[in-house]
Parts: C-alpha cells; structure tokens; sequence
C-alpha cells in the first residue's frame, strides 16, 4: 500500500499546487488570461516533455519515466481552471441578472452538456414551450422518414367510368391536409401542406367520371373528443386550436376568409370537400355522405401521403401549431398505449421523456400545445432535453430562426442574435418563455426561460428575453475556446 499512498500525496500535492492559479485566473478570466498564467509553469509533474497531440493517448509509466506522456502537467490546468472561472462567470452574472425579474421564474443554462446555472427547480407554466416534449416524445415512438396515409378504400369497382357504391376516406392523422386556399390565407408563406388537390388528381387518373353511392369519412384512428377536454371553453371559442380529427382538413376549418368558423364535424367536411374538388374536375358527384369506420377487406384504390414526420415535427415548432400538436400526442397515445387520445398521449409523453432524462424531475403533461395552465416543467429539464435532442438534430434545425422564421421571424431583427438564435418560444396570459440555442462566437449556449407571472399587457417579458440572449451572446464557451488560447500563447 505504500507505493499507492506516495502516488495519492503526489496528486494531492499536484492539486494543491494548482490553487495559486486557480486564485490568480480571475473569475471572468479568458482562454488568454488563463494561458498567460500557464507559462511560467512548463515543469512536468510526472514524466518528461513530451508533445500532448489532440488525439494521442495518455500513458503514465512510473517505472519508465523517460519514455512516458506526463500525466499531470501545470499547464493542464488552464484549461480546466479556464472552464471552471467562465461557469463561476455565468452563475455569478445570472443570478444578479435574473433578480428581479417577474416571480415565480426560472432560467437553466448549459454549456457543453453541462448545467452552469439554474435559478430555480420550481416546475412551472410553460406555454407553447410545452412543444418541445411533444416532439421528443413523438420521435420516441415514430419512423421520422415516415409519411401519413390518407386511403381511399371501396367495396366496388370503376366500370366505364362509374363508380356506383360505398367509398370511405380513411384518416391516417395527418394534421397538414389543406386547400391551396387556406394554405395561401396564413401570413407566413410559403406553408408546409399535403394538398387535397392530389388526391382529387388521382381518383379522377383512376378514369373515374361519375361517383355514385355513398363518401363515408372514417376518423377511427383517434377518439372523436374535439378539444382536449380540460380547456376552458374560450380556448374553444377563440379557436386557438382547429377540432381535432384523424381525418382533417384546414384544421377542421370551414370559413377563413374573414373570420375562422369551425367545423362541427371535420371528418365529414373532408369528404364533402373532396367530392366538390371531383366535381371542378367534371366527375358526376351523387353521393350520401357519412361517417363510419370502414370494415375489413376493402380494395384501396389511392391514398395521399403527408410530408415526412420530421417535417411536420419541425413545422409545428417554427409555427408553433397548436392542431398539429394536438394530433401528434393523440399519434403518441396510439403508437404507445394503443389509445389515440389526449389524456393516453399526456400520460406517454411524460413518461417517454422523463426515461429520457431520469437525472431531472419529470414534467407534468396535459396538453400537446401547451395551451393547459396544468401543464407544468422545470427549465432545467427543458434545457437538458434541447441537449438530448442535439444542436445539430433535425428539431434543433426546426426552431424558429430570430428575425428569419417562424414565430420568431418578426424578433430581434435588429438585435446582434438575429439568425444566431434557435429556440421554441411560449406566450400565454401571465406567461413568457423561452427556450433554445444560442450560437456564440466560440459555440453553443443551450438555455430555458420561463416567466409566470408577467403583468397582462406588458412587453416586459419579451425585453427580458431580448436582454438574456444579449447577455449570453457573450460568453466564450467550449474547450475549443480555451484550447486555442493556450496555443495561440505557444503551450
């Protein structure tokens, strides 16, 4: 044991030897501060000089000294003191930062997957924010290359052009069927969508020019409950989400030209518009129109597919559209649970990522949108979730863009982090957040805001966003950073 105890006091002593730089980098110290600190101490602790390539391993060889890397070495510590003096730098600055900010509050930064700040562990309101969990639970249990399918299925057969029996339009919950006329009605153009159009195309390819019988809608997949059912009724009123369908179309819209009016039953004015779309094209349209779910054994005879799923994951994040979230957690419920429902999707989605990070206390889901005041989560796990999806993942690309896309395409267009900032915002009555990537001059900031409590009507919410993101464009972040301080000071 004698050996082991004089390599222990040997390390102790190496560790002890590095507290004078440690009080000498001062605390908001740079790459360059640390490396001019770190010339005066080339001597090796163990071993001889030796050159420290990027990717050479580390050998300690205590019997062999002339031949070995050194495994401590004084200049070592730089790099590490340089990392620890900008997370002290951080934490100090943000908690006098967000002092005074609206109660109750909370702010979590990370750098290089690390947590260097967290003022509080308090879940709260998260808004549209919520998306986020939606999208990582969504991916926890689908294909992203996968496509919706809308089918069209028949119990008969085209004979001279007549098709004279029972079609039904099988859902596949596809959130994107629109018109080309509600599509061009939004403001941000251009729109992701799966186009009607072609699926009235195809049936007519088919040769068909007189439809007879019966257009049944099938919804099937999901339950038929319209909106989530803990939403207050103005959340149905003021349509912040269309009525929810597996077979929809605008958004279970029916009227969007001067105002939006809802469709008492969106399945139905699917099909009803796909046969008026068959009768522009000059097909004979005589059907009774239905609702029902299709039985076993009928012939498909086309079908419309959506847009890949990772699409639509990134569509309803840089748009922030309540629908499509909606729909997606009724797709989570049915892929993991076997029950296409609000409350089946809630509960999987707080489970899945709650797996995915079982270091930090679990969010509580009610909604898909983050429209329920219920829903509640701590910016620590929000920001621990961007890092698990990656700043380089296809979600990440999704964010909206500041002062370029989404519902940030109107923000911090004149501010230094525009096209710099990725991140999913969230606004409710009393609630701001915000939470996403901060691209530096030396790397990633992965940050989560959220303000409950922000006085109705004011924008005092969005300027403390704007200051926060100001304020975390400046730190140096990264090894790298600290790495070519030390190389540029000849180390």
């Amino acid at each position: 044991m004698r050996p082991l105890r004089v390599a222990v006091l040997v390390l102790l002593m190496a560790a002890a030897g590095a507290l004078p730089t440690l009080a000498a980098v001062r605390m908001d110290a740079t790459a360059a501060d640390a490396a001019a600190y770190a010339v005066a101490l080339r001597t090796p602790i163990f071993g001889t000089e030796a050159t420290l390539a990027d990717d050479a391993p580390t050998r300690v060889d205590l019997g062999n000294s002339a031949s070995a890397t050194p495994l401590l070495r004084a200049e070592r510590a730089p790099v590490a003191l340089w990392r620890a003096a900008q997370h002290y730098r951080i934490s100090s600055e943000m908690t006098a930062f967000s002092r005074d900010w609206p109660q109750p509050h909370c702010l979590a930064i990370r750098v290089d997957g690390v947590e260097v700040f967290s003022s509080s562990q308090q879940p709260l309101i998260p808004a549209s924010v919520q998306k986020l969990i939606t999208a990582a639970a969504l991916l926890a249990v689908v294909d992203p290359d996968e496509r919706f399918a809308t089918r069209v299925l028949t119990d008969s057969s085209i004979s001279e052009g007549v098709l004279d029996g029972t079609v039904w339009v099988v859902g596949g919950g596809d959130p994107l069927i629109m018109t080309q006329s509600y599509s061009d009605s939004h403001s941000r153009q251009p729109q992701l969508r799966t186009p009607i159009e072609d699926l009235a195309d195809d049936l007519v390819g088919l040769g068909i020019t007189t439809l007879a019988g019966k257009l049944i809608a099938d919804e099937s997949r999901y339950d038929n409950t319209r909106f989530p059912e803990t939403w207050p009724q103005r959340y149905v009123t003021q349509l912040h989400s269309g009525p929810l369908s597996a077979l929809s179309l605008n958004d279970g819209i029916t009227g969007f030209t001067t105002a939006l009016t809802a469709s008492e039953h969106p399945a139905r004015s699917f099909v009803s518009t796909l046969g008026d779309l068959l009768a522009v094209r000059g097909v004979s349209v005589d059907v009774e129109i239905d609702a029902a779910p299709a039985p076993g054994g009928m012939t498909e005879i086309a079908r419309l597919e959506s847009p890949l799923l990772i699409e639509i994951i990134q569509q309803m994040l840089r748009e922030s559209d309540n629908t499509t979230a909606e729909l997606m957690l009724r797709e989570i419920g049915l892929r993991s649970a076997g029950e296409g429902s609000t409350a089946s999707g809630a509960a999987a989605a707080a489970r899945i990522t709650s797996e995915m990070l079982s270091d930090q206390s679990p969010p509580t889901v009610f909604d898909g949108s983050g429209l329920d005041r219920q829903n509640r989560v701590t910016c620590s796990f929000l920001a621990a979730l961007l890092d698990e999806l990656g700043t380089d993942s296809a979600v990440a690309a999704g964010l909206p863009l500041a002062s370029r896309t989404g519902t940030l395409s109107h923000r911090f267009a004149q501010h230094p982090a525009a096209g710099r900032l990725r991140a999913k915002t969230g606004l409710l009555t009393g609630v701001n957040a915000l939470a996403g990537f901060v691209e530096t001059d030396t790397g990633m900031v992965t940050f989560a805001q959220i303000l409950n409590g922000v006085p109705e009507g004011s924008r005092i919410g969005l300027e403390l966003q704007e200051a926060l993101v100001g304020q975390l464009l400046r730190y140096p972040v990264g090894d790298a950073a600290a790495l070519r301080g030390l190389t540029s000071a000849g180390l």
